[in-house]
């Protein structure tokens, strides 16, 4: 997976590229603190360039969760692919994290999260 930092108003904005599988679980966490660091109160990750997330990595996601909410800070994402979005739901993550279609849904509409709003 390839990542790249993007701000937009006062939000982070974590662009994910490619597959997410295990391989990668390093990496994210490095980025996860490299954000805390610099102080993040918002992340977005954007799983909408991603065309693969290995079911084995859904725990990683709900570990960025917690990891940013402990830190006073909230996390968000995007992914309207229907594989990726398929993993994200079967691992149950939209009940508990916001997850949206959109970016602009994530930025403007947080009340349009999938289990607030239907699928």
């Amino acid at each position: 997976m390839y990542c790249e930092q993007r701000r937009k108003n006062e939000i982070t904005i974590l662009d994910c590229f490619g597959r997410f599988d295990e391989g990668d679980t390093k990496q994210f966490i490095q980025w996860l603190e490299q954000l805390q660091n610099h102080g993040i109160q918002h992340l977005i990750l954007n799983l909408t360039p991603l065309y693969y997330l290995d079911p084995k990595v859904v725990n990683l996601i709900f570990f960025a969760q917690q990891f940013l909410q402990a830190n006073s800070g909230t996390f968000s994402l995007v992914s309207p692919l229907s594989s990726v979005r398929n993993e994200l739901v079967r691992g149950k993550i939209p009940h508990t994290i916001p997850t949206f279609d959109t970016m602009y849904d994530a930025m403007h509409r947080p009340h349009c999260a999938y289990n607030e709003c239907s699928i």
